[in-house]
């Protein structure tokens, strides 16, 4: 649901001590709706449903000293008793790289006006094959266009940073009253800081007062200042300075062989390793400064030397948004919250560092800086404002005295992340048939159900079985809230794909499961959202359970209650449960925000998948692996059947609704 504007300006944090906390559902309420979701994710094993319902009944007699603990736990905590625990197991213990598996990757639309581009060498043809997907080539080269439309980016993306700082963002609020902005505060001068077992994240006063930027180009790393030393705003043309000296720079040690390690690309692979790695660094006072100082930075820009084929090309560019389109992993800094990204023709896009707030909260900025930024056409013979007789003012931030222990560690890193990235295959759908309008006037649905029913019933084809399903839910109605598992799988969503699957439905029958399953759907993100859902609060039981000591005047535990409360944690169904083969996660509509992409949680027939509803088409970013890498999984096909599925969905609700040709025509 999208926040309303505000009636009136006031700072975004003045309603802050009006959320309420995050409440702890009660127990018997979790355990009767986690034996519902299950129902459809057992398949019709009957003897599995007995079990897992005998469990939960064992679990439901002795668990109260768990919710105790629990509810005594939650009023020593300073916002939310889920807070840290989020954090920590859902990131910061996460030890797999981030590249793919965590981070987010968004693309921007293109500036039509773009001049001085580079062309490939074998142009692809709209009759190619390969012409919807795109190709990504490498052109050793920078543009002038690319470091002009990088410092308009960065300039909107500080005059948000700046209507953070002062407060100016609206409180934004849904029906249920205002959100918490909390999230918005951690958008800028946050960096993730790797460590052995469980990572850190460093933001303080130093960041947040941060004069500078760090900019990446071929994995050379630069500081630039922002801002003058009286707090004053470089000018367009002083950035453009900084950045062409950058770039001048690197190809010339590039020429001359005198190019640091890739250091970079420890930060997209496996955490334990980069822990170790940093730890070395650390003890060398220069590379110490040089981390100090990517820390200290507000943002990274990284300047990239490849483009894509056609130009404006979706899929190829989220390609290289993500990860660096021809060397996986490097150019990115993705320990950093906010990275802006550029190729050598000014395709954009952002790379965002999951942990310190969800993808939605960046969306928002993305989208606010993007929509400036593209009524500023950038021209050729239009020369930027400069400060006169201004010096480039760069400082190389170098990392030297690389010991061989480092070197191994990167190149550890490289083979892993071109793994990852060789493993993966991601799509860019545009459904351009119909969006919400059509949805909420004929359908007459929801349109994030419709579209969560549609994903459903697509891989159900595919795959030919029902899988758990995991949808986004805000909680930020609550202080410090953030997200709740939907189970988007429901009883009532497998009875209509089933319906959907039976040649002998009719469509009025298809309709009315539809309808069904979409009420439900509604009425899970509700639950979800008012703090009401099922994963987190067993998330609290369980560490209730493992790391709250017993409140005073509670009696010992006994061998049969450990043995209950083990049985229900450990039960096969409920780790079948959280197994989500399909994640997905639904955005605001978002116009110049072309694609939005997020990796799979299970790799074995598993899909991430990202979308955007917008008024008259919906936006999918899909990622999956290979068929060898998932065991089956099919990203193609899976995109070929989505877009099937809509057309069909349609045609139903038209049989069955009946609109007339004049309320079409103005969908």
């Amino acid at each position: 649901m999208s926040p309303k504007p505000p009636q009136q300006q006031s700072h975004m944090l003045a309603e802050q001590s009006k959320l309420p906390r995050l409440p702890i559902p009660p127990l018997k309420q979790t355990i009767s709706k986690y034996l519902e979701s299950i129902v459809p994710v057992a398949n019709n094993d009957v003897a599995a449903l007995a079990e897992t319902n005998r469990l939960a009944a064992g679990f439901s007699r002795v668990a109260d000293r768990l919710q105790q603990r629990l509810i005594s736990y939650e009023k020593t905590q300073e916002s939310s008793w889920l807070e840290k625990w989020w954090l920590e197991l859902a990131y910061m213990a996460w030890r797999e790289g981030l590249c793919i598996n965590s981070n987010y990757w968004i693309s921007f639309a293109d500036d039509p006006n773009a001049y001085g581009l580079e062309t490939a060498p074998e142009v692809l043809l709209p009759h190619d094959p390969q012409y919807n997907r795109g190709s990504v080539w490498e052109s050793r080269s920078y543009g002038e266009f690319q470091l002009r439309r990088a410092v308009r980016y960065v300039q909107k993306a500080l005059d948000y940073k700046e209507m953070i700082h002062e407060g100016r963002l609206p409180i934004e609020r849904t029906k249920s009253g205002p959100l918490c902005m909390d999230q918005y505060l951690r958008i800028f001068g946050m960096t993730r800081i790797p460590r052995p077992g469980c990572d850190e994240l460093r933001q303080d006063e130093k960041t947040l007062s941060s004069r500078t930027i760090v900019v990446l180009a071929e994995d050379q790393i630069y500081s630039v200042d922002v801002y003058d030393d009286a707090g004053h705003r470089k000018p367009d043309g002083d950035l453009e300075d900084d950045l062409r000296a950058i770039v001048t720079d690197v190809v010339e040690r590039r020429r001359t062989g005198n190019m640091d390690p890739a250091v970079s690309v420890l930060t997209a692979g496996h955490r334990d390793r980069w822990a170790t790695a940093f730890a070395r660094l650390e003890k060398q006072p220069a590379n110490k400064a040089t981390l100090t100082a990517i820390q200290d930075s507000l943002f990274a820009v990284s300047l990239d030397t490849t483009f894509s084929d056609p130009q404006g090309s979706i899929n190829a560019n989220q390609q290289s948004m993500k990860c660096h389109g021809t060397r996986p992993g490097h150019n990115r800094w993705y320990d950093k919250c906010a990275s802006f990204i550029f190729d050598r023709n000014g395709a954009s896009g952002y790379l965002g560092e999951h942990s310190p707030c969800d993808a939605l909260i960046p969306a928002y900025m993305i989208e606010y800086v993007s929509k400036l930024v593209a009524t500023e056409h950038i021209k050729a013979n239009e020369v930027s404002k400069h400060t006169r007789s201004y010096q480039a003012q760069v400082k190389r931030l170098r990392f030297v005295d690389i010991d061989s222990t480092v070197r191994s560690l990167i190149r550890e890193a490289e083979m892993e992340v071109e793994k990852t990235v060789r493993d993966s295959i991601s799509r860019q759908v545009r459904f351009e048939n119909y969006g919400s309008n059509w949805i909420k006037r004929v359908a007459k649905v929801g349109p994030d159900a419709y579209a969560q029913l549609a994903l459903q019933l697509t891989y159900y084809r595919v795959h030919k079985c029902f899988v758990s399903v995991y949808e986004t839910a805000s909680t930020r109605q609550f202080l410090h809230g953030r997200t709740e598992t939907v189970r988007s799988l429901s009883s009532e969503s497998a009875d209509f794909m089933q319906v959907m699957c039976d040649r002998a439905s009719t469509s009025a029958d298809k309709y009315e499961a539809l309808v069904r399953a979409s009420k439900k759907h509604q009425q899970l993100v509700r639950d979800a959202s008012s703090g009401n859902g099922i994963d987190r609060h067993i998330l609290g039981l369980r560490m209730a359970y493992h790391r709250l000591d017993p409140l005073p005047g509670e009696s010992p535990m006994s061998a049969e209650e450990k043995e209950a409360i083990e049985g229900f944690f450990n039960d096969p169904i409920l780790a079948k449960s959280t197994r989500f083969q399909l994640s997905t996660s639904g955005l605001f509509p978002a116009y110049y925000l072309t694609h939005t992409g997020f990796g799979c949680v299970v790799a074995d027939k598993g899909y991430g998948i990202n979308y955007i509803i917008e008024p008259t088409r919906i936006k999918f970013g899909t990622e999956g692996k290979t068929a060898k890498a998932g065991n089956g999984t099919d990203v193609d096909l899976f995109e070929a059947t989505l877009r099937q599925t809509l057309l069909e969905l349609k045609l139903i609700c038209e049989q069955s609704n009946q609109p007339s040709a004049a309320d079409l025509a103005r969908l």
